[in-house]
């Protein structure tokens, strides 16, 4: 099995999760005011399973923190994976704020 990969897609704000040249799952995204607000993530329900959302969220969320923005996680996928992972919580702003 092709390995899957994730880029972001600034340019449409998202970042897309592919297994060859199949696009599977994505994250999309506003950004305004130094805050990066996550609004829906979905992987293919062919796909589901495999822990590719983990992925897409883990990756989306590390590259907003290194592009030094705070994360905000409106899209309910995000705001669990969010709470799983206390290690970003300094780098997190509440959804309304």
């Amino acid at each position: 099995m092709t390995e899957p990969v994730i880029n972001q897609v600034a340019e449409r704000n998202r970042f897309t999760l592919s297994i060859g040249d199949e696009v599977i799952g994505k994250a999309l995204y506003t950004d305004a005011d130094g805050r990066r607000t996550f609004v829906h993530t979905e992987v293919d329900p062919a796909h589901e399973g495999h822990g590719y959302a983990s992925l897409l969220i883990s990756t989306a969320v590390a590259e907003t923190r290194d592009q030094n923005l705070r994360i905000v996680g409106q899209c309910p996928m995000v705001a669990h994976w969010l709470g799983k992972h206390p290690e970003y919580d300094e780098f997190v702003d509440p959804v309304g704020s």
